[in-house]
């Protein structure tokens, strides 16, 4: 059965009591109400997002932060329990328990992580960037096969720009398995209104797309550049479509990815690259 800790109702009670009060204050109250109801999921998210320097930018803006986990919390919730069982059959893992998910705000930072939580695999869904019930179901499909990737590995491996296409590229594979016939661009925005134009322009720049990350794959900031906040060509995030071309021309069975180790995934990665050139 899929485990889920919800902390909507701690959020929205905090929400409602601290709306009225002074932006400094609102943030010591979010870490008093909201954080203090859950201390142990916030220590496991930091652990894994990194503690922030300053405030939650987010208790600026509460009356929107909490329409958005109204409408979110619900919705997550039905795609986790729709989703996971299906993500778990479709890469063939057979491991048991499943990750515990978890609902939250978080930072604005990411859409989600997977981080551990009282030892085990967590799935931390930060409703901050709920934007559709459709959307959302292929955001969980996608972080929830890395949740299942992990905890098949029994470790979690260093993210370097290799292991992250050869695992990035798996989950786009495995959301497009468990949520079938959505917009493409959905598998890799998740809903975001925008980005239309993006998997048109990484089409058509493909192979210097294969080059550039080729050249920047032993360098210790490719995955930050091509799969996080930087910049590649003007675009960001264009190391998910690579990585999904990567992978889809592997060819192979999800089950199979799954089984591979971490070694055999990054040289996987490698082989293609340099088949591609």
């Amino acid at each position: 059965m899929t485990r889920i800790i919800d902390t909507t109702a701690a959020f929205d009670n905090f929400a409602k009591s601290a709306f009225l009060e002074t932006p400094i204050m609102r943030g010591q109250r979010w870490v008093e109400d909201y954080e203090g109801a859950y201390p142990d999921v916030f220590e496991a998210f930091y652990a894994e997002q990194g503690q922030p320097e300053r405030g939650n930018p987010l208790t600026r803006e509460l009356s929107r932060v909490r329409a958005q986990v109204a409408e979110g919390g619900p919705a997550t919730r039905k795609a986790i329990e729709e989703v996971d069982p299906a993500v778990a059959e479709a890469l063939g893992v057979r491991t048991s328990p499943g990750p515990v998910h978890v609902l939250m705000v978080g930072q604005m930072n990411a859409n989600a992580l997977v981080g551990r939580l009282g030892g085990e695999v967590a799935l931390f869904h930060c409703l901050e960037w709920f934007q559709s019930e459709e959307g959302t179901r292929v955001l969980v499909a996608h972080e929830d096969s890395h949740a299942w990737h992990e905890i098949a590995l029994g470790e979690k491996p260093t993210e370097d720009a290799a292991w992250m296409a050869f695992s990035e590229g798996m989950a786009i594979q495995a959301s497009r398995v468990v949520v079938p016939d959505r917009p493409e661009y959905d598998y890799f925005w998740y809903g975001h209104a925008g980005f239309e134009e993006w998997l048109p322009w990484c089409q058509e720049n493909r192979q210097q797309l294969f080059d550039l990350f080729r050249a920047a794959l032993d360098d210790p900031e490719a995955g930050e550049t091509f799969f996080g906040g930087g910049l590649v060509e003007g675009r960001w995030r264009v190391g998910y479509f690579v990585a999904d071309e990567i992978v889809r021309a592997l060819d192979r069975p999800l089950p199979e990815l799954v089984a591979m180790s971490v070694d055999e995934g990054r040289a996987a990665v490698r082989d293609q690259l340099n088949a591609l050139a």
